[in-house]
């Protein structure tokens, strides 16, 4: 399978990533959130849904004691 990968938005060690399928003929696009808590990547085939995961997992991360550990010697940036 070929994609195309894009990252959209990053904050507190939380991603947003685009991914398009490039492989098939009907183009399908998908939406991946990541973080470094211990919560297995999740996919949304609508950006809105995706940005308010976004913003609800890094509300999250910003709470985790092991993230604000990585942010407070600068391993991961808050921004």
């Amino acid at each position: 399978m070929i994609q195309n990968k894009t990252l959209l938005r990053s904050q507190a060690g939380v991603r947003l990533h685009r991914i398009e399928d490039l492989a098939t003929r009907q183009r399908q696009i998908l939406f991946r959130v990541s973080t470094h808590r211990e919560v297995q990547p999740k996919l949304y085939p609508d950006e809105a849904m995706a940005n308010r995961a976004f913003a609800r997992e890094v509300a999250a991360s910003l709470e985790d004691p092991v993230v604000r550990g990585l942010i407070a010697r600068g391993d991961l940036s808050p921004n």
